[in-house]
């Protein structure tokens, strides 16, 4: 998490979520300056850094280049959200996405605070977004938030999930 801090510094964003897995992580983030490159080659670097000097290995720690979309419809916005914070759960490690440890959202909702500014959580809010998380996608929904994921401008390709999660602005 330090490298997240290391990097808001050198190039500021709003963190919106983050999830930490073994083998990849998920941001989504907004970038006041336009300097989403800057932040993530920062981040990638120190990450890099701290990975190779706890795990002790010499080789290229992260698979390739990060990838981005733009995010600009709010309730895309929303089934990114659920589809970061379900990763855990979907891979078996907990049952309850406030559980995983490594997520803006376990310490958001256990009264921590992460250690780059993030989207507030109400306790109203957090529940009701909790149970709307925990109502898992459907194998089309991944398949499509996946695809979406992968282009400039998300687009969503399946048929449109119309349940949105309780209405709280933070887009």
């Amino acid at each position: 998490m330090e490298s997240l801090v290391i990097a808001n510094q050198k190039a500021p964003i709003h963190l919106h979520a983050f999830v930490l897995m073994s083998n990849h992580y998920h941001l989504v983030i907004d970038t006041p300056d336009a300097n989403v490159d800057k932040f993530m080659y920062e981040f990638n670097k120190n990450f890099s850094l701290r990975l190779r000097v706890a795990s002790g290995m010499i080789n290229r720690m992260l698979g390739g280049r990060y990838k981005w979309t733009l995010v600009k419809d709010k309730s895309y916005y929303y089934q990114i959200l659920k589809y970061v914070y379900l990763n855990p759960i979907k891979a078996g490690l907990v049952r309850d996405a406030r559980q995983y440890p490594y997520s803006t959202l376990h310490l958001e909702t256990i009264g921590k605070k992460f250690p780059i500014p993030c989207r507030p959580y109400t306790d109203v809010f957090a529940e009701k977004f909790i149970n709307w998380v925990h109502q898992c996608h459907s194998q089309e929904q991944v398949d499509s938030i996946k695809k979406g994921l992968l282009r400039g401008e998300f687009k969503y390709t399946g048929t449109r999930q119309q349940q949105l999660p309780p209405q709280f602005d933070f887009f």
